[in-house]
């Protein structure tokens, strides 16, 4: 049986009017799972490091903040490395957000969170043509820099529908997953392939959101499975041990695909 799949280094970047209609998707997709936070999971841990569920949640509304208004971001990035000098330029920024919501409860910044996404959805659609080619450092020590349409387009939802699994991980709620999230998953297989240097593989990722993809060019050394969610958490770095299945080929394609990492 011939199986079929796409070269993931041949899909097109999404553009900004599909990007605008998945992150309408995924913003109510977070928020129906922002409303099922209880008194009782504010503090929980999640899988970002130091923050607890609340910090998380303070992230995303700062993210919105950061879309609508350009001097709140840029206010950001100059704070931060001046009052987190030990953090990478991204990890600072992302203190600065937090920091400026440090006295919010969690359920009112859900409520901002639901007033400020759509706006942030908007305001990224808006951003005209010469911006969107400019490139920037993506503030991370050996990632090269990004054009800004990439981060409007790509990286913002891609990081929403990351920490969505964080916060159903951190609560367990289950993880709702439609249409919108499949293409979530193969803009992060597409730079999974445009990066790739490791001997053709064939990636089979399994779920609602899975697909079967060609990492590479040529015929396949090897066809390697997992569920698309979990993944996704190792191409972020969340999960250095997920499980993998080497459905044919050699140990070398298992090992390239566990090792490789995105950016989320």
């Amino acid at each position: 049986m011939t199986t079929s799949f796409v070269a993931a280094a041949h899909l097109p970047q999404t553009g900004r009017d599909r990007s605008a209609e998945i992150a309408e998707a995924e913003g109510r997709a977070t928020f129906a799972l922002l409303k099922g936070l209880g008194n009782g999971d504010w503090s929980l841990p999640t899988d970002c490091g130091e923050w607890d569920v609340r910090t998380l949640v303070s992230h995303l509304v700062g993210q919105c903040e950061d879309n609508i208004r350009l001097r709140t971001m840029l206010r950001r990035q100059l704070v931060g490395p001046r009052r987190y000098p030990d953090k990478i330029t991204l990890d600072a920024h992302m203190a600065v957000q937090i920091d400026d919501h440090a006295f919010e409860a969690g359920p009112a910044l859900v409520e901002q969170f639901a007033l400020l996404w759509p706006r942030a959805v908007r305001a990224r659609r808006r951003r005209p043509g010469p911006m969107r080619r400019v490139t920037v450092d993506s503030g991370i020590p050996g990632e090269p820099r990004m054009s800004i349409a990439y981060l409007l387009d790509v990286i913002y939802v891609r990081d929403l529908w990351m920490h969505r699994i964080d916060l159903a991980r951190a609560t367990e709620q289950p993880v709702a997953l439609g249409e919108h999230d499949r293409h979530i998953v193969e803009q992060a297989v597409r730079d999974l392939a445009l990066a790739w240097s490791d001997a053709p593989v064939l990636l089979k990722l399994s779920g609602p959101a899975g697909g079967t993809w060609l990492l590479g060019s040529g015929e396949p050394a090897g066809v390697v499975g997992a569920d698309a969610v979990a993944y996704m958490r190792a191409l972020s770095g969340r999960d250095g041990e997920v499980a993998l299945e080497l459905a044919s080929g050699a140990q070398e394609a298992l090992a390239a695909v566990r090792r490789a990492r995105v950016v989320f």
